[in-house]
């Protein structure tokens, strides 16, 4: 077992950082662990679908097409937006219908989750590519900013102080944090990290839900924005985060371990549903 690194001092020059864009690793992150936990009839599903059956391949997809002039349509669906400090998602406030087809799934992360994953259980003709989006769509509706605030557009639009740097609250947690944890614990190896949490936190995160009707998305939603609430949007002693905050040593600790359990659900729910979808399982899911 790794001997793992607490983090014991937080510097306050206001140098600027650049946001990475959970980023590129807890992406992957969570692919290769729900790789690790399906089972084999699903993944000779999936070597059917994509080039080496290699999830974490093809983890960054969606982020890496959303700037394309096709797909620009997409970019609503890596997020959910609520009110501030109200701490609930509501779906019919806080995900938006398609204008152009209203009938369709809605345009947030909980409607592409479910969008997605109808498609791949009638397997739709572009295939490939609803399981790149599906996979990275269970990633980001576990980073409690991607179902973060409106008014700051999940934290992007907060400043704050983080080890030296100012930089953006959702970048901290989509990257910062994560990057720190792997420097301090892990060789700067994230397969070394996936390994650790495959070995520390796989457990059964149970949360029992219809995968036909939607409940399961609109469920994970609903606790990522709790978590935003309760650990992204305060410091430890309860305060609220706002422009020039300093985090401190007990926010990024706490933090990294709430981290450590998104990226592990995420990993564990994607295997669930991806079991779901190619192995026959039952509707009612435990992920």
């Amino acid at each position: 077992m790794f001997a793992y690194v607490l983090i014991f001092l937080v510097l306050t020059v206001t140098t600027p950082i650049i946001s990475l864009a959970w980023g590129p690793i807890g992406h992957m992150a969570v692919a290769q662990l729900a790789q690790d936990l399906i089972q084999p009839s699903t993944q000779l599903a999936i070597n059917k679908i994509i080039p080496d059956g290699n999830l974490s391949a093809i983890a960054n997809w969606a982020d890496h097409v959303r700037t394309l002039p096709e797909f620009r349509w997409s970019g609503s669906l890596h997020f959910i937006n609520t009110p501030a400090w109200n701490c609930s998602y509501i779906r019919d406030r806080d995900c938006f219908a398609n204008i152009y087809d209203p009938s369709t799934f809605l345009m947030c992360v909980d409607g592409a989750i479910q969008n997605y994953t109808s498609r791949l259980l009638n397997m739709m003709d572009t295939f490939q590519d609803d399981l790149k989006f599906l996979v990275h769509f269970v990633g980001d509706i576990h980073q409690p900013l991607h179902c973060g605030f409106s008014s700051d557009r999940g934290g992007n639009d907060i400043f704050v102080h983080f080890l030296g740097h100012y930089k953006d609250l959702h970048g901290i947690w989509d990257s910062g944090l994560i990057e720190l944890n792997l420097a301090n614990n892990f060789n700067n190896n994230w397969l070394q990290w996936v390994w650790y949490l495959e070995q520390n936190y796989v457990q059964p995160f149970v949360l029992k839900c219809d995968m036909i009707t939607g409940e399961c998305s609109e469920s994970l939603g609903q606790e990522s924005v709790s978590l935003a609430c309760t650990h992204a949007y305060v410091l430890p002693d309860g305060s609220k985060i706002e422009n020039g905050t300093i985090l401190t040593t007990e926010y990024i600790n706490y933090n990294i371990e709430m981290i450590n359990i998104q990226i592990t659900k995420a990993a564990i729910r994607l295997g669930a549903v991806l079991d779901f979808l190619f192995s026959n399982d039952k509707i009612i899911v435990e992920l």
